[in-house]
């Protein structure tokens, strides 16, 4: 039986409309800041958190950012509440795999909180065994994330399951088959050293069924 870690944000869900609304609720008061617009948001995706914020909002100072990232956590979790984030056949894809006996498991360059939300809201924990993400073990390389998880699990039969370079660049490092969601965030100068390409989630089962 495989391995199988996902990212998160365009692999599992898309949260960007939700993500901008919340990021333009956090900046309303702040006039330097310039409100994100729902590409430059969605491009900043598999980004690390201080990367992304810098990408997201460039104009705001640190103490600035850890205000919008504190008001964000709170506005996303109002937003996201009741609604349905999941790419289309996530839920079907992570049951049939959970039933076949495979471990299934997070890499995302997200911090916990909004890793327990996505899980928490989307009613998917249940599917994974000790999902983590970069908040999780305070990382700050997706390839640390995967590094964690090879001190739990066996490094065998494992796949990165993702959509930008940094879920083909962990891979890489730990020497693991990269599979890519072409459906996803990425492009693909991204994903040129991929292992595998997928334009639907459920293309994975075959895959890790071989």
């Amino acid at each position: 039986m495989a391995l199988v870690i996902f990212d998160i944000d365009g692999t599992l869900v898309d949260s960007t409309d939700y993500m901008t609304q919340a990021i333009h609720l956090s900046v309303e008061d702040l006039p330097n800041v310039e409100e994100p617009s729902r590409e430059l948001v969605r491009s900043a995706y598999g980004l690390s958190g201080v990367d992304f914020w810098a990408r997201v909002v460039p104009e705001a100072t640190p103490q600035e950012v850890s205000m919008i990232r504190s008001r964000r956590s709170t506005f996303l979790d109002q937003l996201v509440k009741g609604n349905d984030l999941l790419f289309p056949k996530v839920r079907d894809t992570l049951a049939s795999l959970k039933e076949q006996g495979h471990t299934l498991s997070t890499a995302s360059n997200c911090g916990t909180h909004y890793l327990d939300m996505i899980l928490d809201t989307q009613d998917i924990r249940q599917y994974f065994s000790s999902p983590i993400c970069l908040g999780s073990i305070n990382g700050q390389r997706k390839a640390e994330i995967l590094a964690a998880h090879f001190e739990r699990f066996p490094k065998k039969d494992v796949y990165m399951v993702g959509d930008r370079l940094s879920d083909i660049e962990a891979a890489v490092e730990h020497q693991v088959p990269a599979v890519v969601c072409t459906y996803g965030f990425g492009n693909e100068e991204e994903w040129a050293r991929a292992d595998y390409k997928i334009s639907s989630i459920e293309e994975i089962i075959p895959i890790v069924n071989k």
